[in-house]
Protein backbone atom coordinates (compact mmCIF):
# COMPACT_ATOMS: atom_id res chain seq x y z
CA UNK A 1 0.00 0.00 0.00
CA UNK A 2 1.11 3.26 -0.99
CA UNK A 3 0.80 6.58 1.32
CA UNK A 4 1.64 9.43 -0.59
CA UNK A 5 -1.03 11.52 0.06
CA UNK A 6 -0.64 10.79 4.02
CA UNK A 7 -3.71 11.45 6.72
CA UNK A 8 -3.11 14.77 8.37
CA UNK A 9 0.13 14.33 7.08
CA UNK A 10 1.20 11.92 9.45
CA UNK A 11 6.16 12.33 9.55
CA UNK A 12 6.89 9.15 8.43
CA UNK A 13 9.48 7.54 10.34
CA UNK A 14 11.80 4.75 10.44
CA UNK A 15 12.72 2.90 13.53
CA UNK A 16 15.75 0.65 13.22
CA UNK A 17 15.83 -2.01 15.97
CA UNK A 18 12.30 -1.57 16.48
CA UNK A 19 12.03 -5.04 17.09
CA UNK A 20 14.12 -4.99 20.45
CA UNK A 21 13.20 -4.00 24.09
CA UNK A 22 13.78 -0.50 24.24
CA UNK A 23 12.99 0.26 20.38
CA UNK A 24 9.42 -1.75 21.01
CA UNK A 25 8.35 0.66 23.24
CA UNK A 26 9.57 3.88 20.79
CA UNK A 27 7.88 2.31 17.68
CA UNK A 28 4.78 1.89 19.33
CA UNK A 29 4.96 5.64 21.44
CA UNK A 30 6.23 7.10 17.96
CA UNK A 31 3.36 5.33 16.20
CA UNK A 32 0.77 6.99 18.36
CA UNK A 33 1.22 10.06 15.89
CA UNK A 34 3.68 8.96 12.93
CA UNK A 35 3.79 6.22 10.31
CA UNK A 36 6.38 3.98 11.52
CA UNK A 37 8.48 1.60 9.68
CA UNK A 38 9.96 -1.27 12.20
CA UNK A 39 13.61 -2.08 10.99
CA UNK A 40 14.38 -5.72 11.78
CA UNK A 41 17.90 -7.65 11.22
CA UNK A 42 16.53 -11.34 12.26
CA UNK A 43 13.39 -11.03 14.06
CA UNK A 44 10.63 -10.59 11.88
CA UNK A 45 8.34 -12.11 13.70
CA UNK A 46 8.87 -10.02 16.79
CA UNK A 47 8.90 -6.74 13.92
CA UNK A 48 5.51 -8.12 12.89
CA UNK A 49 4.32 -8.00 16.35
CA UNK A 50 5.44 -4.52 16.78
CA UNK A 51 4.24 -3.03 13.61
CA UNK A 52 0.72 -5.11 14.67
CA UNK A 53 0.19 -3.92 18.07
CA UNK A 54 0.53 0.29 16.30
CA UNK A 55 -1.89 -0.85 13.77
CA UNK A 56 -4.30 -2.61 16.56
CA UNK A 57 -3.88 1.04 18.48
CA UNK A 58 -5.02 2.86 15.13
CA UNK A 59 -1.80 3.48 13.66
CA UNK A 60 -0.07 3.11 10.77
CA UNK A 61 2.83 0.77 10.90
CA UNK A 62 5.28 -1.84 8.13
CA UNK A 63 8.36 -3.70 9.00
CA UNK A 64 11.58 -4.13 6.56
CA UNK A 65 14.78 -5.65 6.84
CA UNK A 66 18.01 -3.93 7.36
CA UNK A 67 21.72 -5.08 8.19
CA UNK A 68 22.77 -1.45 9.74
CA UNK A 69 26.53 -3.34 8.83
CA UNK A 70 26.04 -3.74 5.44
CA UNK A 71 25.53 0.21 3.57
CA UNK A 72 23.44 -1.67 0.35
CA UNK A 73 21.08 -3.10 2.53
CA UNK A 74 20.68 0.41 4.70
CA UNK A 75 20.01 1.97 1.51
CA UNK A 76 17.65 -0.48 0.11
CA UNK A 77 15.94 -0.05 3.66
CA UNK A 78 15.44 3.87 2.97
CA UNK A 79 14.66 3.25 -0.83
CA UNK A 80 12.01 1.01 0.36
CA UNK A 81 10.67 3.45 2.70
CA UNK A 82 10.40 6.36 0.06
CA UNK A 83 8.47 4.25 -2.12
CA UNK A 84 5.90 3.36 -0.02
CA UNK A 85 5.41 6.22 2.01
CA UNK A 86 6.31 8.86 -0.03
CA UNK A 87 9.23 9.87 1.84
CA UNK A 88 11.23 9.85 5.09
CA UNK A 89 10.69 12.74 7.78
CA UNK A 90 12.86 11.38 10.97
CA UNK A 91 15.07 7.89 11.74
CA UNK A 92 15.65 6.03 15.30
CA UNK A 93 18.67 4.01 15.54
CA UNK A 94 17.40 1.89 18.47
CA UNK A 95 20.35 -1.32 17.23
CA UNK A 96 22.39 -3.05 20.27
CA UNK A 97 24.53 -5.27 20.13
CA UNK A 98 25.90 -8.33 22.98
CA UNK A 99 28.59 -7.63 25.41
CA UNK A 100 30.27 -8.22 28.52
CA UNK A 101 31.38 -6.34 31.38
CA UNK A 102 34.74 -6.92 32.06
CA UNK A 103 38.13 -5.82 32.15
CA UNK A 104 39.76 -4.04 28.71
CA UNK A 105 42.76 -6.52 28.78
CA UNK A 106 40.39 -9.30 28.90
CA UNK A 107 38.48 -8.49 26.12
CA UNK A 108 38.79 -10.50 22.89
CA UNK A 109 39.87 -9.53 19.96
CA UNK A 110 37.03 -10.22 17.48
CA UNK A 111 34.42 -9.37 20.37
CA UNK A 112 35.42 -6.10 20.93
CA UNK A 113 36.05 -5.47 16.72
CA UNK A 114 31.79 -6.83 16.55
CA UNK A 115 31.11 -4.32 18.54
CA UNK A 116 32.96 -1.70 16.56
CA UNK A 117 31.50 -2.76 13.22
CA UNK A 118 27.92 -2.90 14.27
CA UNK A 119 27.65 0.28 16.54
CA UNK A 120 30.18 2.69 14.44
CA UNK A 121 30.17 1.73 11.37
CA UNK A 122 26.35 0.83 11.27
CA UNK A 123 25.44 4.48 12.88
CA UNK A 124 28.08 5.51 10.29
CA UNK A 125 25.76 3.57 7.54
CA UNK A 126 22.52 4.99 9.00
CA UNK A 127 23.87 8.42 8.98
CA UNK A 128 25.44 8.49 5.10
CA UNK A 129 22.12 6.52 3.77
CA UNK A 130 19.17 8.19 6.04
CA UNK A 131 20.82 12.11 5.45
CA UNK A 132 20.53 12.45 1.89
CA UNK A 133 16.19 11.09 2.25
CA UNK A 134 16.04 13.77 4.63
CA UNK A 135 17.49 16.45 2.26
CA UNK A 136 15.19 15.70 -0.35
CA UNK A 137 12.03 16.43 2.52
CA UNK A 138 13.77 19.97 3.79
CA UNK A 139 14.67 18.69 6.75
CA UNK A 140 14.13 16.12 9.75
CA UNK A 141 15.58 14.48 12.72
CA UNK A 142 17.65 11.47 13.36
CA UNK A 143 17.80 9.57 16.85
CA UNK A 144 20.69 7.32 18.06
CA UNK A 145 20.07 5.71 21.40
CA UNK A 146 23.60 5.42 23.22
CA UNK A 147 24.30 4.47 27.13
CA UNK A 148 25.09 6.58 30.03
CA UNK A 149 28.55 5.19 29.96
CA UNK A 150 29.38 8.17 27.10
CA UNK A 151 28.30 10.38 30.42
CA UNK A 152 30.02 9.12 33.12
CA UNK A 153 32.79 6.36 32.85
CA UNK A 154 32.23 2.91 33.89
CA UNK A 155 35.20 0.31 34.94
CA UNK A 156 34.88 -2.43 32.99
CA UNK A 157 32.31 -1.36 30.58
CA UNK A 158 34.75 -0.51 27.38
CA UNK A 159 32.45 -2.74 24.74
CA UNK A 160 29.37 -0.48 25.27
CA UNK A 161 30.97 3.19 26.13
CA UNK A 162 34.03 3.21 23.80
CA UNK A 163 31.78 2.52 20.09
CA UNK A 164 29.04 4.53 21.54
CA UNK A 165 31.36 7.10 22.20
CA UNK A 166 32.49 7.03 18.45
CA UNK A 167 28.67 7.12 17.25
CA UNK A 168 28.29 10.73 19.70
CA UNK A 169 30.94 12.10 17.44
CA UNK A 170 29.12 11.01 14.86
CA UNK A 171 26.13 12.30 16.00
CA UNK A 172 27.88 15.61 16.73
CA UNK A 173 29.49 16.14 13.34
CA UNK A 174 26.33 15.31 11.42
CA UNK A 175 24.36 17.94 13.00
CA UNK A 176 26.83 20.63 12.24
CA UNK A 177 27.31 19.65 9.06
CA UNK A 178 23.75 19.85 8.23
CA UNK A 179 21.94 21.74 10.33
CA UNK A 180 21.65 24.45 7.48
CA UNK A 181 19.40 21.26 5.94
CA UNK A 182 17.27 21.48 8.68
CA UNK A 183 18.31 18.11 9.67
CA UNK A 184 18.89 17.97 13.41
CA UNK A 185 20.38 14.64 14.98
CA UNK A 186 20.60 13.78 18.82
CA UNK A 187 21.38 10.92 20.77
CA UNK A 188 19.34 9.48 24.35
CA UNK A 189 21.61 7.98 26.38
CA UNK A 190 19.63 5.88 28.72
CA UNK A 191 20.69 4.41 32.07
CA UNK A 192 19.65 0.72 33.40
CA UNK A 193 16.12 0.24 31.92
CA UNK A 194 13.34 -2.17 33.10
CA UNK A 195 13.99 -4.07 29.90
CA UNK A 196 14.87 -7.61 28.43
CA UNK A 197 17.97 -7.27 26.52
CA UNK A 198 20.74 -9.12 24.88
CA UNK A 199 23.14 -7.72 26.91
CA UNK A 200 21.77 -9.50 30.21
CA UNK A 201 23.36 -12.59 31.06
CA UNK A 202 19.45 -13.46 33.08
CA UNK A 203 16.44 -13.97 30.94
CA UNK A 204 14.04 -12.27 34.02
CA UNK A 205 14.04 -8.68 33.45
CA UNK A 206 13.62 -8.23 37.30
CA UNK A 207 16.80 -9.30 38.09
CA UNK A 208 19.77 -7.01 38.40
CA UNK A 209 23.44 -7.98 37.42
CA UNK A 210 26.31 -6.81 39.66
CA UNK A 211 26.70 -3.89 37.09
CA UNK A 212 23.68 -2.94 37.22
CA UNK A 213 22.90 -3.10 40.70
CA UNK A 214 26.09 -0.67 41.49
CA UNK A 215 24.97 1.74 39.09
CA UNK A 216 21.40 1.94 41.04
CA UNK A 217 22.95 2.13 43.99
CA UNK A 218 24.35 5.80 42.79
CA UNK A 219 21.11 7.09 40.95
CA UNK A 220 19.85 9.82 42.83
CA UNK A 221 16.05 8.08 41.64
CA UNK A 222 16.92 5.03 43.16
CA UNK A 223 15.46 2.75 40.61
CA UNK A 224 15.57 1.56 37.28
CA UNK A 225 14.11 3.44 34.28
CA UNK A 226 11.49 2.22 32.27
CA UNK A 227 11.36 1.64 28.64
CA UNK A 228 8.19 3.82 28.06
CA UNK A 229 10.01 6.88 29.83
CA UNK A 230 13.02 6.46 27.13
CA UNK A 231 10.41 6.04 24.38
CA UNK A 232 8.81 9.70 25.04
CA UNK A 233 12.34 11.57 25.32
CA UNK A 234 12.83 9.78 21.72
CA UNK A 235 9.28 10.96 20.72
CA UNK A 236 10.00 14.35 22.05
CA UNK A 237 13.22 14.14 19.57
CA UNK A 238 11.64 13.49 16.53
CA UNK A 239 8.64 16.03 16.92
CA UNK A 240 8.29 19.34 16.45
CA UNK A 241 8.84 20.26 20.05
CA UNK A 242 12.49 19.80 20.00
CA UNK A 243 12.62 21.88 16.86
CA UNK A 244 15.69 23.79 18.15
CA UNK A 245 17.53 20.86 19.56
CA UNK A 246 20.42 19.05 18.17
CA UNK A 247 24.11 17.76 18.54
CA UNK A 248 22.55 17.05 22.38
CA UNK A 249 23.05 13.56 23.88
CA UNK A 250 20.20 13.13 27.01
CA UNK A 251 20.89 11.16 28.98
CA UNK A 252 17.37 9.36 30.58
CA UNK A 253 19.41 7.68 33.57
CA UNK A 254 17.84 9.25 37.06
CA UNK A 255 20.26 11.72 37.78
CA UNK A 256 22.95 8.82 37.77
CA UNK A 257 25.49 10.89 34.81
CA UNK A 258 24.47 14.55 37.28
Amino acid sequence: MELKNRPNKLKRIAVIGGSGGIGESIAKRIGQEAIVTVGYNTNREKAEATAQAIRDGGGIADIGVVDICDGESVSNFFSNIQEKWGGIDAIVSATGTAFKIMPLTEIEDDAFQYVVDTDVIGSFNILKRGIPFLKKQGGGSIVHLLTTAILRTLENDAMSSVPKMAVEALIRNAAREYGKEGIRVNGVAPGVIDSYSIHKPHKNKNTLSPAAANVISQTPLGRRGTTDEVAEVTAFLVSGASSYVSGQIIGVDGGFSA
